[in-house]
């Protein structure tokens, strides 16, 4: 169940703990959401290609940031676009095209209440070590996502551009799920601290991090999330975003 008090625990349980402690964020629908940036690559579309896709450029001029969802195909539809419309497998490529890439990773806007709670892990103390499934891109950092975040996280105030901050990509966009958690997993054991807290959208993932750090406050931030992703989210702590962090530090202190 939703529960923010839980929030509440992390900043203490930094603050006590003796050796390094460590807070881990996913990136997409978790610290940032993605809406913007799936809104913006739909509306591009339909500059670019509404001429020839009349139907997709009329659904497109009236969605909203609240229409968006995991699959950007879903929201399309569901606004009303014929799901055997010509416009779909362009469009498709055209997304794949724009989304995993810098440009447009540094349009997302942080979820609610992320930026303030993340400054106030680092601030009590922790290493905070970003992993997302975004990629690096070729060794001239061209093609992948690495520019993109930076920017993002300078823009929107994460803490980044200083000590205790570790920001974990895929080193290619093809790298498997299961090769890059291991590789993830093994990154974080070997910074010999204690990890404090782990926030993802993903059930899978959260369950995961809470098989691995059990003795963590594991949280599964409920934005969106892949519907294929079946994984129980039994013993997590389930929150929308971060947005009652503050007003329960306020009412801690009354």
């Amino acid at each position: 169940m939703t529960d923010f008090s839980a929030l509440q625990k992390v900043i203490p349980a930094i603050k006590s703990e003796k050796s390094l402690p460590i807070v881990v964020f996913d990136l997409d629908d978790t610290l940032f959401s993605t809406a913007r940036r799936n809104l913006i690559i739909i509306q591009n579309f339909a500059a670019d290609q509404g001429d020839d896709f009349p139907d997709f450029a009329k659904v497109a001029s009236n969605l909203k940031l609240s229409d968006m969802n995991w699959s950007v195909t879903y929201a399309l539809t569901q606004a009303g676009l014929d799901s055997n419309s010509s416009s779909i497998k362009p469009f498709i490529a055209y997304w794949g095209n724009t989304f995993f890439s810098d440009d447009y990773a540094a349009l997302d806007l942080p979820n609610p209440g992320a930026v303030d709670f993340a400054n106030a892990c680092y601030d009590a103390g922790a290493m905070i070590f970003y992993l997302t499934g975004r990629h690096i891109g070729d060794p001239g950092l061209r093609n992948g996502m690495g520019l993109g975040t930076a920017l993002d996280f300078t823009n929107r105030g994460f803490p980044y551009w200083k000590g205790r901050c570790e920001l974990k990509l895929k080193k290619v966009k093809t790298q498997t799920d299961v090769a890059y958690k291991a590789e993830a997993l093994a990154e974080i054991n070997s910074l010999k601290g204690t990890v404090i807290a782990t926030f993802d959208n993903e059930p899978g993932n959260a369950a995961l991090f809470n098989q691995n750090y059990p003795e963590a406050l594991n949280f599964w931030v409920k934005t969106t999330w892949n519907p294929n992703d079946k994984v129980s989210t039994e013993g997590l702590n389930v929150i929308p975003d971060f947005s009652e962090w503050k007003v329960l530090q306020v009412k801690s202190k009354s």
